[in-house]
């Protein structure tokens, strides 16, 4: 098999068992008894694992160059973290398997970020289109399983993620084995990353615009229950978002030459400040279905122009570390931070909640350009 089909399979598999975490995972957590301050808390907890775990994966991969090795010993790792989940039963023991669990799922993607760009350095890869293959499967993560969820019990959830880890332990396998420029012994690709300010930049904005997501992935499905919308309609709109996504993608190599990295992002922030506005007054399924076409921006056009923000500015010996750097601080700190605030604001607020994430969002959008003028 070619290395863009064994690096499809990757992401396919790996946003397989997101598009079933990301819905449903908060419905299981609430069926063992957790609050929506505990289900906010226990998401946060295992982005915040990664702060401590990730940059040490990162400082490995940069200083031997390896990408393969890392990722398939995370992907066993997330697999067997996530089985005792079904007899847990208390919320502290359920918050220690979150660490365990989505703490070493979650670097899996920076990794998998770095070995495509790594690969695209010496073979004729295009990012768009192998990462769309992971949006179509997200698609059918939530759309699938939506509907195979409805009326049946909430464990079947957990035994649906388990299932997709395992899928994503026998893909990375078979994925290619790309190797960097191995960083030099006295190199030190941490600080060589953080102290470029025009990356700080860059990271603050991407913060603001990924983080205004976090109501969103923790809340949204329980919202839309709360408004009265079936398991199956709400898979659906999880999945209409992720189409618009994947055309999005399709034209991504056009879409970088034309806006530019920066303009992507500055563009994914303006989109966040009218989707979450209007979501935070609405409860019309039509208006809803419009306004999950804007995940092709909120979600796409930021990470698109973060991950060719990051290969254009950063040398490829510390490549691995700026990507984490990024994953870490911005689905890590980031998202996980405002997970744990998203609980109390939905608690205090519902649907209102959203305005909180419009304004970040927006500010976002103004940082971004910020980054566009410097550079």
């Amino acid at each position: 098999m070619s290395a863009t089909v064994r690096l499809s399979a990757l992401y396919g598999g790996i946003f397989f068992a997101i598009g079933i975490m990301m819905p449903f995972w908060p419905v299981w957590l609430q069926s063992r008894g957790l609050s929506a301050t505990e289900i906010g808390l226990t998401i946060a907890c295992g982005s915040l694992v990664r702060v401590f775990l990730a940059p040490q994966i990162a400082r490995f991969a940069d200083r031997t160059g390896e990408r393969r090795r890392p990722i398939i010993c995370l992907a066993i790792a997330a697999f067997v973290f996530y089985l005792p989940f079904y007899v847990a039963d208390e919320f502290w023991m359920i918050l220690l398997l979150q660490a365990c669990a989505a703490g070493t799922f979650g670097p899996l993607m920076p990794m998998s970020e770095s070995l495509t760009m790594t690969g695209a350095r010496s073979q004729p890869l295009n990012y768009g289109r192998i990462r769309l293959w992971g949006s179509l499967t997200f698609i059918a993560g939530a759309s699938g399983i939506g509907f195979f969820l409805k009326g049946a019990d909430p464990d079947a959830i957990w035994a649906s993620i388990s299932v997709a880890l395992a899928l994503v332990v026998l893909i990375t396998l078979f994925i290619p084995d790309f190797r960097s420029k191995p960083a030099a012994p006295e190199s030190r690709p941490f600080r060589q990353v953080i102290q470029d300010k025009t990356f700080l930049l860059f990271i603050m904005a991407t913060v603001c615009v990924q983080g205004s997501h976090a109501l969103y992935y923790s809340f949204g499905t329980l919202n839309w229950l709360r408004m009265g919308l079936e398991e199956g309609v709400i898979g659906l709109l999880w999945a209409e978002g992720v189409v618009a996504e994947v055309i999005l993608f399709v034209f991504a190599a056009d879409a970088i030459r034309k806006i530019g990295p920066a303009r992507l992002i500055a563009l994914g922030g303006l989109a966040c400040l009218i989707r979450w506005g209007l979501t935070a007054y609405t409860d019309a399924l039509a208006v809803i279905v419009l306004l999950q076409l804007l995940h092709a921006f909120t979600f796409g056009a930021a990470h698109l122009g973060a991950i060719y923000f990051i290969a254009d500015r950063m040398p490829e010996d510390v490549s691995a570390t700026a990507q984490t750097v990024y994953a870490l601080v911005v689905s890590g700190l980031g998202v996980g931070l405002m997970s744990f605030v998203s609980g109390h604001l939905y608690d205090a607020y519902q649907g209102h909640a959203y305005l909180a994430m419009a304004v970040l969002g927006g500010t976002g959008m103004i940082i971004a350009w910020r980054i566009r003028r410097r550079q």
